[in-house]
Formats: structure tokens, C-alpha cells, sequence
């Protein structure tokens, strides 16, 4: 099944911590049979709520390929990861 997954990280995290937890990411999604077929990098955008008193959050777009059922297990390591503040799955229908 195709999934789009949106995520935000932390915006005061370095370029590299940024670059090292998007790929921790796709490590996880790849560990539990997923395919990461497109990535968006959309960067530092206005959140229209704050998170831990910020305004501002970093967004990455990922277009994925997996089993449905593998979105339990990546969202209970995705909960442990204090970098990523949100992160939601939605069924792409193409």
C-alpha cells in the first residue's frame, strides 16, 4: 500500500542532527519492510500551534511503500525519538 508520511522535527537541531534523524527514519521504515519512494524536504515552516513553546517546526514529506501493518511498530519507535515532535501516516490512493 502507498502511504504519504508528513513528519516535524525540532528546528533548533543542526543541519547534520537534521540529516542524521531523517535517515534514522528511513533506516526504521526500511527495518520494517518499507520502501521510501520520494522524499520532500520542505524545511522551517510556521506550525499553526506551538510545540514545546515554538512556532516554528522543520517538515519532511516522505512518499512510502509498506503493509499497514507495520505502522504500529514504527509509530512506538517514532514515539521514543524526542527530535521528531509529530509525525502522522495517511493512505495515498493513487
Amino acid at each position: 500500500m502507498k502511504y504519504e508520511m508528513m513528519y516535524i522535527l525540532d528546528p533548533s537541531l543542526s543541519e547534520d542532527d537534521q540529516k542524521k534523524t531523517s535517515g534514522d527514519i528511513k533506516s526504521l521504515l526500511e527495518a520494517n519492510g518499507a520502501t521510501v519512494t520520494k522524499e520532500d524536504v520542505w524545511g522551517t515552516k510556521k506550525m499553526a500551534y506551538r510545540i514545546k513553546n515554538s512556532a516554528e517546526g522543520f517538515y519532511v514529506l516522505l512518499d512510502v511503500e509498506m503493509d499497514w501493518k507495520a505502522i504500529k511498530t514504527i509509530s512506538k519507535d517514532l514515539n521514543l525519538e524526542e527530535n521528531i515532535w509529530r509525525y502522522m501516516f495517511v493512505k495515498n490512493e493513487d
